[in-house]
């Protein structure tokens, strides 16, 4: 690593060992440092609580567990609680009791700090992907309803059913492939829906947003038009529509073939916009059985043609690949916490440290292409190195030696993060390649036995 003035001489000699030894731990480092400094999340708490306070425990102390808990550098929040021995300032159940009671407006700020930041050093890199719809600011939307807890709550030991802490809306960007926004709700039971006003909220002009067919209502469509923005969002069966003009063949994409009509949408108190139905004619059906997609756009024919709307709105699933991601490289959704708050506040710094590794995907990309780092580069290995060595130094250096990182200008931690990733060996996070799944015979031997040998059976065979 290139020397750094503000750094103590033995603080630049262990990151230089640390550097060529575990290059991809101290990228996620020092992306976790720049985005979790504890001075600016007690500053986003103090901003956007309501009734909680911060006195004896500061709030970033919490959120310093959680992130252990998330990134599975311990299996718990207790055993984060255990490892910040005399340094918590408080009880554990004073801890929890802070905990489960974080508002769910402070989550949601946490978030849209992370992309923030995240965003500048991914830009400053230069690791931006290419636009999926140019010109526009493409934002994905889709809801993740959290998984059920344990019954450890009172009100839940004689529940049968599972018990749904919440639900979160998530709004991904993936030119930049961050959740730029999250908004959190306690009902479990809660429709995508319910939370329209919230999600317009983060509708902005020049925005482009994109979503299923839970979303496509009137409400949605036209707040977005009124918000001077436009949309790609599959169309519900209940829409009300009529059409304005015959349908058209508009060409073909990889998938299938294009046809597009002009309709006029309604709404219910009279109002009208017209608006692009987009059909798709599926070469094969989807795993659903759908044959077709219809999506109703509003952007404009001369903007995108019907091919490349359609062809943009695969893009949908790159926010299921990030919940995916999320549930199979983090612990995003913690099951001991049965509070809703607490389950909630656990997901958006799952979100948070998504988009700290998104970053470090990001440098990636400036320095090998973004061809190479989409089809070569495992992030599953990336956050399995990171998770063995990111903790590693913390036994060597004091809390206090990562300031200067987090003081560092924005486009100078871009630099240094791209010398960093340059020494990563693609070679340990390469992605492995299989081919197609063989189909799985009927199992139809052995059934009046409880068990067999496998070596026997091995044996048979080669024999």
């Amino acid at each position: 690593m290139r020397t750094i003035p503000t750094l103590a001489p033995f603080v630049q000699q262990v990151l230089d060992r640390y550097e060529a030894r575990a290059p991809i731990a101290f990228a996620v480092r020092l992306s976790l440092e720049h985005t979790f400094a504890a001075p600016e999340i007690d500053a986003i708490f103090e901003a956007t609580r309501q009734a909680q306070y911060d006195k004896t425990l500061h709030f970033s102390t919490v959120v310093d567990v959680m992130v252990a808990v998330v990134t599975r550098v311990v299996p718990s929040v207790n055993a984060g609680i255990l490892a910040l021995g005399a340094a918590l300032p408080v009880t554990r159940t004073a801890f929890y009791n802070k905990l489960n009671a974080t508002e769910t407006p402070i989550a949601a700020a946490l978030v849209e700090h992370s992309a923030r930041k995240a965003r500048a050093l991914i830009e400053a890199t230069g690791g931006r992907r290419t636009p999926v719809l140019p010109g526009y600011r493409l934002k994905i939307v889709d809801g993740a309803h959290l998984a059920h807890t344990e019954r450890r709550l009172s009100v839940l030991w004689g529940c049968a059913a599972g018990p749904l802490p919440g639900l979160c809306l998530a709004i991904l960007e993936p030119d930049v492939m961050l959740v730029t926004a999250a908004i959190p709700c306690e009902d479990g039971h809660a429709q995508e829906r319910s939370l329209t006003a919230d999600l317009l909220a983060h509708v902005e002009v020049g925005d482009c947003l994109m979503a299923d067919r839970n979303f496509c209502t009137t409400p949605i469509l036209f707040g977005i038009a009124e918000r001077h923005a436009v949309s790609v969002i599959r169309e519900h069966a209940h829409l009300p529509w009529s059409p304005v003009g015959a349908r058209t063949a508009q060409g073909q994409i990889a998938t299938g073939k294009v046809f597009e009509q002009a309709i006029v949408v309604e709404g219910a108190d009279g109002a009208k916009f017209t608006a692009r139905r987009i059909t798709l004619v599926l070469d094969t059906t989807t795993r659903d059985g759908d044959s077709e997609l219809h999506l109703i756009s509003t952007i404009p024919a001369e903007k995108a043609s019907a091919a490349a709307v359609a062809q943009a709105y695969a893009a949908r699933w790159r926010i299921e690949t990030a919940f995916g991601h999320m549930a199979s490289w983090l612990e995003s959704e913690i099951e001991t916490l049965g509070y809703p708050r607490a389950a909630l506040l656990g997901f958006c710094v799952g979100v948070m440290a998504y988009n700290t590794l998104s970053v470090v995907q990001g440098a990636l990309r400036a320095v090998h292409g973004e061809t190479v780092v989409q089809e070569e580069v495992s992030g599953y290995h990336l956050v399995h190195q990171a998770r063995a060595d990111v903790g590693g130094l913390d036994t060597l250096l004091e809390d206090k030696d990562w300031e200067p990182f987090r003081r560092m200008p924005v486009a100078e931690l871009a630099q240094l993060l791209v010398e960093i990733v340059r020494h990563i060996p693609l070679a340990t996070v390469k992605k492995a390649k299989r081919g197609p799944k063989k189909p799985v015979p009927k199992r139809t031997r052995f059934k009046n036995t409880p068990h067999v040998s496998t070596k026997k059976l091995i044996d048979r065979g080669n024999s």
